[in-house]
């Protein structure tokens, strides 16, 4: 190669050097290449991908579980949507059921009766129950003893209205929870699960269905017979009676309610087949086959961590109608968590008529769970004809641990059957949307 030759090629090499210096050879630039390649190559595509993550970001972020449960997002429309569908946040609030200042407790029962529920002036079927507020005084004697008084605001009930209704029978209302400041009712004929709500000033109260639940594992087509309900570990557990449906000769026809929905903080259901722990109550009150136990009153207690059972009506017996009426008992049941280790514990009723048997319970707030309130409730010749059904309830306290009984035994006036209480005030005006 001449000299010229060898001159012009290092002028053109120069060149091609100078002129690189503008895009770097490095490995890193060589990465930004190929990037900005493909995207401009597959541009749509990764415009789709993008979309689909920015859109599961948001579902995550509407359905990602919060103590309040708002969601609001793509999938809930425009406006905030909490647990059961629900248009507002909870507002009973477990505190605003005390008034500490005059050792006060707010409380309130919910009846069940049955097809006297049924409201005979209206053209379509409707259905109602009466929700009674009440209150609970607590007694603190000089020598330290606790006693309570327990008076019924019978002058202010609340009627609660629905069209609901299973084969004719409605607003059979068989308990009453809190969860997540919500007031929860339970219909033990359709199944359904009620928020009860207050209009704006607080002083009448309305029903609306949140959820509607099957008997037995979820494939069937009748509601679930609630009797009890109660919070454990932030979910809410129901429960039926516990007991086998039976024909009139003992042959068990379904085990249906022997099982448990629960619903978590997100309303999310599952069931469980409680046959062997409602076992566990029966062996430890001596009520195996062919005996039964009737349970309406179940709570879970935070405080003791321990399952408390309270029967309506124990039997050594096979089932009878006419018979059970009269099969009240006045026996409690401690269980741990792991539903061994049962306890009994005797309610030393003055009353022991065997009509009565216990319908619900609810903790005293501020005892760690050691004093309750509670139901009894009778059902008296309903077994054959219920026009000539007559239905009454009573209320009380006593001490969960050694079954003493610390207020006189109330009789509720107006000739009804109360199956649901709960500490709370039912006054409390909610909240604006």
């Amino acid at each position: 190669m001449s000299t010229q030759q060898r001159g012009a090629s290092s002028k053109i090499q120069s060149s091609l050097r100078t002129e690189s210096m503008a895009y770097p050879s490095s490995a890193t630039a060589n990465l930004i290449s190929k990037a900005q390649y493909y995207a401009r190559r597959y541009d749509k595509t990764l415009m789709v991908i993008a979309g689909v993550l920015l859109f599961g970001l948001l579902l995550a972020a509407t359905s990602s579980p919060s103590s309040s449960m708002k969601g609001v997002g793509v999938l809930r429309g425009s406006k905030p949507s909490y647990f059961g569908g629900a248009v507002r946040l909870g507002y009973f609030f477990p505190e605003d059921a005390v008034n500490k200042k005059e050792n006060k407790f707010y409380f309130a029962a919910v009846t069940d009766l049955d097809e006297l529920s049924k409201v005979e002036t209206e053209k379509k079927p409707t259905f109602r129950s009466i929700l009674m507020p009440g209150t609970l005084t607590q007694l603190v004697k000089d020598n330290g003893k606790v006693t309570y008084s327990i008076d019924m605001d019978m002058a202010n009930p609340r009627e609660l209205i629905t069209k609901h209704n299973e084969a004719g029978r409605g607003a059979e209302f068989s308990e009453l929870q809190l969860f997540q400041n919500r007031l929860y009712t339970f219909d033990d004929r359709t199944g359904d699960v009620f928020e009860i709500l207050n209009k704006p000033d607080g002083t009448s109260s309305f029903v609306v269905p949140r959820f509607v639940i099957t008997e037995g594992d979820g494939e069937t087509d009748k509601g679930m017979k609630w009797e009890w309900a109660t919070v454990k570990n932030n979910e809410l557990y129901m429960g039926s009676m516990g007991k086998a449906f039976t024909a009139a000769d003992g042959t068990v026809l379904n085990r249906n309610n022997l099982y448990v929905a629960i619903l978590n903080s997100r309303g999310e259901l599952r069931r469980e087949n409680w046959a062997s722990h409602y076992d566990v109550v029966r062996q430890a009150v001596g009520a195996m086959d062919p005996g039964y136990v009737i349970m309406e009153a179940c709570l879970w207690s935070d405080y003791l961590h321990k399952w408390i059972f309270l029967p309506r009506r124990i039997s050594t017996e096979q089932y009878n109608d006419v018979k059970d009426e009269k099969k009240g008992a006045n026996k409690l049941v401690m269980v741990d968590a792991s539903f061994r280790n049962p306890t009994v514990v005797n309610i030393a009723m003055e009353d022991m008529n065997p009509l009565k048997g216990f319908s619900s319970f609810a903790f005293v707030p501020g005892t760690k769970d050691r004093h309750a309130i509670a139901l009894r409730s009778v059902e008296e010749d309903c077994a054959i004809d219920d026009g000539d059904c007559k239905q009454r309830s009573y209320c009380l306290v006593f001490d969960v641990m050694t079954g003493e009984v610390l207020s006189p035994e109330i009789e509720i006036e107006g000739g009804h059957k109360y199956e649901g209480v709960e500490f709370v005030n039912i006054n409390t005006k909610p909240p604006a949307v």
